[in-house]
Order: structure tokens, then sequence, then C-alpha cells
């Protein structure tokens, strides 16, 4: 997935929350395609979609899956432009 777009982020105190343009390459695990597909199915809105995904880069780019950023939270903002690859 090839992303372009300003993240907006809340961080633990003495970092940054700078929200920025961030060209984004990340390889999202499975389970976020589905959810993202469910959510499509049943009729969510595409803020809803983009909570899901913001939820999985949360997780999977910012935290490295529960490696760092214990407190992070992200939203998407200004999307630019996506390719997703599945």
């Amino acid at each position: 997935m090839l992303q372009q777009r300003r993240v907006g982020y809340s961080a633990a105190g003495g970092s940054t929350d700078d929200p920025r343009q961030r060209t984004i390459t990340q390889k999202m695990p499975g389970d976020v395609a589905q959810r993202l597909y469910a959510a499509r199915d049943a009729g969510a809105s595409q803020a809803e979609q983009e909570r899901i995904l913001a939820e999985g880069l949360r997780e999977h780019y910012f935290k490295d899956n529960g490696r760092r950023a214990a407190g992070l939270d992200v939203e998407l903002n200004d999307i630019a432009w996506m390719g997703v690859e599945l």
C-alpha cells in the first residue's frame, strides 16, 4: 500500500505531534483488509473506513506492532492519493 496523506496524531509528552505529509509504504496484514471489506459491505461511511485504516496504520506502521509508541493515536487528514495492492 503506497499512500501520501497528512497524518495527525497525538503523542506522549516530550515527543512531537506535528502533523505533516507522509508517503507511507506499508504492507498491512489481512485482518485490516477484512475489516475494511466487512465495513464497506455493511454500508460504512468513508469516514468509518478511514478510521479502520487509521487504526491499522497506527498499529502496524507507527506502533510497529506494539514495539513502540504505546499511547499514540492516529487520524487520517487530507488524503492526497492512495494506491492499494491486494
